[in-house]
């Protein structure tokens, strides 16, 4: 018996994709309906490449630190960030990028500014977001080093899970499950996820095959294709919509509060 399957990986994306497609005609082609989500401290907006490319590439090529645990090689020009931002997370429809941006971090107490003046922090995602499941999660959680242990992340993800959890008539999507995946290995992620409120659901192994130079928690395969590529295993943690109702809002709103 001879089986049929004309499948073939695609083709190299090209580097310059849609890095002059402007605004009204870049399509997000996401599950869900694209919005900007704001706090009385944070915006979040929507990553458009011919607005945002090159932003991106400044701020992580001077502090690729923030980089480390994510599973994709540094940036090493605009067209990598091009190719990145098509292939991970605009051709998938599981994937929305948005840019963070926030108060300048020297106002004096008291000072506030409009969102138009606020300053680039970093990338938040709201990703796997699957229509039929009703889930998401925050994910490519990529803030500026200099914004750490600042209210920037707190908002951004706060955002994100009132996005996921309000209930449409609140601005949300009223979905069920919120996850939060991380690798093995990144502690103060793991410990960011139980200070928001999720609870640790486990381990599941040998899940991701790293870029070459990244590190993981296995070598690879030897032998095989990728067999110099480490592999990272995941840690897994969620929220639920009802855990959401009875506690985890009110302490998401009280962690946003706070000065």
């Amino acid at each position: 018996m001879t089986y049929l399957n004309k499948h073939e990986r695609a083709g190299p994306i090209p580097r310059d994709v849609h890095q002059h497609t402007p605004v009204e005609e870049y399509d997000f082609n996401y599950a869900f309906e694209v919005k900007d989500l704001r706090s009385d401290r944070v915006e979040l907006r929507p990553v458009v490449p011919s607005l945002h490319a090159q932003i991106i590439f400044d701020a992580y090529s001077q502090d690729p630190q923030v980089l480390r645990w994510l599973g994709f090689a540094p940036f090493r020009d605009v067209g990598d960030v091009l190719v990145w931002l098509e292939g991970t997370h605009r051709l998938p429809v599981d994937q929305l990028l948005h840019t963070v941006w926030t108060e300048p971090l020297d106002l004096k107490p008291g000072e506030k500014v409009e969102p138009k003046d606020y300053v680039f922090a970093g990338i938040v995602g709201l990703i796997a977001a699957n229509y039929g499941a009703m889930i998401a999660e925050p994910g490519y959680i990529m803030i500026l080093s200099k914004f750490h242990r600042t209210h920037v992340q707190t908002h951004a993800t706060g955002l994100l899970m009132h996005r996921i959890f309000d209930h449409p008539s609140q601005g949300g999507l009223g979905l069920r499950r919120c996850q939060w995946i991380t690798t093995t290995l990144n502690l103060p992620s793991q410990n960011a996820a139980k200070r928001l409120g999720y609870t640790y659901e486990g381990v599941l192994r040998c899940m991701r095959v790293l870029p070459p130079g990244k590190e993981g928690a296995r070598e690879g395969r030897q032998g095989v294709r990728n067999a110099d590529h480490q592999v990272r295993d995941d840690w897994y943690s969620s929220v639920t919509w009802y855990e959401w109702e009875e506690s985890v809002r009110e302490h998401i709103d009280k962690l946003m509060a706070r000065r």
